[in-house]
């Protein structure tokens, strides 16, 4: 009986000390998880998994840890393990990761079986349908192309490339150096990466005098003065290959990244600048600058607030002294995603912009894209198929005069390496390359231009050793349950309503001072990190004016949520300046919507703001008459509005809460989603 009661109170102290330890493991290893420190992140989820075989959450992360390491064959067994388990929360992302690893395998008949398995699933998060459903697009493009010879073809670089990654290939044409970014070893101090083993990528500079190979370049325009010991990469010349413009980013993480200019003077390169804050806005994380021939455009990605979604393209213009970069504009909803627009070139003589993206309908990885129409907000998004794309990650695609150049990892799906091809004329090349008849089914489906989807972040292996500067930046927008990856303190981003302006003026009228009341009362007792607002103006008058004008709304916004009790230093203005047109013709009423404020709440925890919607009066109409047309009262009409009365004129703008008014009347009101439809009418 003494052995039997030892043996039940040992079994019970293993139980209690598996039931404490779990906890504690699983809190270290998110922890590191947290920190891209995913390798010794595995030893502390395989011990939470082995005490508790129930525990999905770190079976999941677990998986993912496998796959952002490149254990794949580890990352599938337990993926198909997960999403053979019925009845809990990571079945369908379990599906979907597996079925991803088939994909990029060539597996695309498989892939796409599970792919539309997943859609049938009853209780799938919609997010997750609709990815798979675009998913399921790019294996039935890939199956396409599989039989089209088109022509085209690429060379691995072995002279160059190393069993380092090496990327961002370009040629100097003031001197035919080809200049690019790589992790090896090279004079100067480096320092290691922290997610993985590897040193940060340098600049580095080859040469070819003889005409037969490349080698380390021995002249003063080395590079060797840009770098520092934290990461250099990817950079652009302009068309005399007398200014460069790269991406420099501080910190063991490769955090604080920003575009830096330096001048070729006798001979040598200058001390590096870092370009005004409106290329680098603080706070934001900006990389992979690309100058146009003109010099006078520059592209470049960023995570800053106001964008589609994960790292978005921008663009400025160059003012009329040196480097006097404007205020950016974002290339839209139809080039980017919600999901990772990395790597832009911007090709002058095609007048194409060619990017590498994770959140188009593609191969698997990252492909490149061409963006090619009369606007660059109503593009045509073209996929650029094989030989350029395959189902790992591809990307910097660069022309620099008869030779291209791409990175990609397809060889051993690890290390980025340079691929080169063979380019006659660039115009001629990428008119063929995206409108020849072969590549008819390459051209994407519009309806998949402004597709909502989850981030692929969260499923991709990206991060690789020592390469900070390709690594995509992870998004803050807010994700759907099922997307939560167990890491807590991050901020998530919420979007507010936009408050409208009247034309020239920056002061807030009632209705935008009930939407910031509003918020406020929505927010007070929440754990919010800081509150952006970003301040647009529409394109009638100069550019200076309409900045500072757009400047003073944010600012107007600003005082008013401090006068209600918002803490000043918590909350960022953005001034942006006018709001780029998209799309054709230029109405008076689109023009209304442009002169507007965002808000964007920052907080940890989810946050159910509820908001109203903003109409545009058609005609001139009493309070009586707009709460009548809307079957409300007039007093609930001034508690969304405030203290309003009169006539309001046409071009004003009106909150209405949907959810308590009967079918809102188009004849009388029009809402932002109804424009495009009153524009066509109106326009006759």
């Amino acid at each position: 009986m003494r052995k039997f009661c030892l043996v039940i109170l040992t079994l019970s102290a293993a139980l209690m000390l598996s039931a404490q330890s779990v906890p504690r493991l699983l809190t270290m290893a998110d922890e590191l998880y947290q920190n891209d420190r995913y390798l010794e992140a595995i030893e502390f989820y395989e011990k939470a998994v082995g005490l508790d075989k129930q525990n999905y959450f770190a079976r999941f992360q677990l998986a993912t840890c496998y796959h952002k390491t490149l254990q794949y064959d580890k990352a599938k067994e337990t993926f198909l393990r997960l999403s053979n388990i019925e009845g809990h929360d990571y079945r369908a992302r379990s599906l979907y990761n597996y079925a991803n690893l088939l994909k990029q395998e060539s597996r695309f008949r498989e892939a796409d079986s599970l792919y539309y398995f997943l859609i049938s699933i009853p209780d799938a998060e919609p997010y997750l349908v609709e990815l798979s459903r675009k998913q399921r697009e790019g294996c039935q493009l890939a199956l396409r192309q599989e039989k089209v010879d088109r022509g085209f073809s690429i060379q691995a670089m072995d002279e160059i490339n190393s069993r380092f990654h090496d990327f961002g290939a370009t040629i100097n044409p003031s001197n035919k150096q080809l200049v690019l970014a790589t992790t090896r070893n090279l004079r100067g101090v480096q320092y290691e990466g922290s997610q993985y083993e590897g040193l940060l990528p340098d600049l580095v500079a080859f040469e070819n005098r003889d005409g037969s190979r490349w080698r380390l370049s021995a002249s003063d325009q080395d590079f060797s003065d840009l770098n520092t010991q934290w990461a250099e990469g990817s950079g652009s010349f302009t068309k005399e290959g007398s200014v460069f413009y790269f991406s420099s980013c501080s910190g063991e993480n490769g955090s604080d990244c920003g575009i830096m200019v330096s001048y070729l003077e006798e001979d040598k390169w200058s001390d590096p600048v870092r370009l005004n804050e409106y290329i680098n806005e603080p706070g934001s994380e900006n990389k992979h600058p690309a100058i146009s021939a003109t010099g006078d455009t520059l592209f470049f990605i960023s995570n800053r607030t106001g964008g589609i979604g994960g790292s978005d393209i921008w663009m400025s213009l160059k003012g009329l002294e040196k480097e006097s970069w404007t205020p950016v504009i974002n290339m839209g909803a139809v080039i980017n995603s919600p999901e990772n627009e990395i790597t832009p070139y911007y090709s002058s003589a095609f007048q194409c912009l060619l990017f590498a993206s994770d959140g188009h309908v593609g191969y698997g990885g990252y492909d490149i894209y061409a963006a090619k129409g009369e606007s660059f907000f109503e593009p045509q998004i073209y996929n650029l198929g094989d030989p350029f794309n395959s189902t790992w990650d591809d990307t910097y695609f660069n022309i620099s005069d008869t030779v291209g150049f791409i990175a990609t990892n397809r060889a051993d799906h690890e290390i980025l390496n340079i691929s080169s091809f063979e380019v006659s004329n660039e115009r001629l090349f990428l008119s063929l390359l995206i409108s020849g008849e072969s590549l008819i089914d390459s051209r994407l489906a519009s309806k998949f231009k402004d597709l909502q989807s989850l981030d692929l972040v969260t499923f991709r292996i990206e991060d690789y050793a020592g390469y900070d500067l390709y690594e995509p930046i992870r998004p803050s927008k807010p994700k759907p349950k099922i997307l939560s990856d167990g890491r807590e303190g991050a901020s998530q981003e919420f979007a507010f309503e936009r408050l409208f302006f009247e034309y020239g003026i920056a002061s807030l009228r009632p209705e935008a001072k009930r939407a910031l009341e509003s918020v406020m009362d929505q927010i007070v007792g929440k754990s919010v990190v800081s509150i952006d607002i970003l301040a647009y103006t529409d394109s009638i008058g100069p550019t200076q004016a309409n900045l500072l004008l757009s400047k003073n709304r944010g600012a107007a916004a600003k005082e008013y949520l401090v006068s209600l009790g918002v803490d000043s230093s918590s909350i960022n203005v953005f001034p942006r300046g006018e709001l780029p047109s998209e799309g054709a013709g230029d109405h008076w009423f689109k023009r209304i919507l442009k002169r507007r404020v965002e808000i964007v709440i920052k907080a940890q925890e989810p946050l159910n703001l509820k908001s109203a919607t903003p109409y545009i009066i058609r005609k001139a109409l009493s309070v009586e008459e707009i709460a009548n047309a809307l079957g409300v009262t007039v007093e609930k009409l001034k508690e969304w509005n405030g203290d309003i009365s009169g006539t309001f004129m046409a071009g004003e703008t009106i909150r209405v809460m949907e959810d308590e008014v009967r079918d809102t009347p188009v004849k009388l009101l029009v809402g932002e989603e109804d424009f495009s439809l009153f524009v066509t009418h109106t326009n006759g």
